[in-house]
């Protein structure tokens, strides 16, 4: 994968099936974790990715931060939950529930080769799929229990799973990135 920007302005790329599948998934996941957001308080959510996500605009106070995010929550949440789904339908949305029960053994398999699928961003996508892979970034560093100085704390089975999709993920934000700047 590799994105490029044509002299009109659209930046492309072509992914493999995999790819599209855990692309698929990740953004799914994000869109489920935006969505619980909306059913509680925000400052008061439990999951550490959601505060990520979500920081308070005042940390040592309190009271200025609900005031804050009394005004400007339902505005974020909006965004971010419509940049997730700009990914998900470039990408060619499938119900999530279909993505989720997907066994990843046949994308595997080298009997099984799909030719990769090309999609195309126009301006709008662009800055949607650079915010969401911002996003899913973030959500992935709190999971991977990261420190600002980008060391992973996260001691589990999981974590080298973890550790590659979030390595991917930024190498597909630097590939965009690259292709814009040109």
């Amino acid at each position: 994968m590799l994105f490029t920007r044509d002299p009109a302005g659209t930046v492309s790329a072509s992914f493999e099936s995999v790819e599209l599948g855990l692309l698929r998934l990740a953004a799914s996941q994000l869109i489920e974790l935006l969505l619980a957001a909306e059913t509680h308080a925000l400052g008061t959510s439990a999951d550490p990715a959601l505060r990520r996500l979500l920081p308070d605009a005042y940390p040592d106070d309190a009271e200025a931060s609900a005031e804050f995010r009394r005004f400007t929550s339902g505005d974020l949440l909006d965004r971010k939950l419509g940049n997730a789904r700009v990914v998900l339908a470039t990408l060619g949305e499938e119900p999530l529930d279909e993505i989720a029960d997907e066994p990843l053994e046949p994308l595997l398999d080298d009997r099984f080769e799909v030719a990769p699928t090309p999609i195309a961003l126009d301006a709008v996508g662009v800055q949607s799929w650079l915010r969401t892979l911002t996003d899913l970034r973030l959500t992935l560093a709190e999971r991977l229990q990261m420190s600002p100085d980008g060391e992973q704390h996260l001691d589990a089975d999981e974590a080298p799973l973890l550790s590659s999709i979030y390595e991917w993920l930024g190498m597909v934000q630097e590939s965009l990135v690259y292709a814009i700047d040109r």
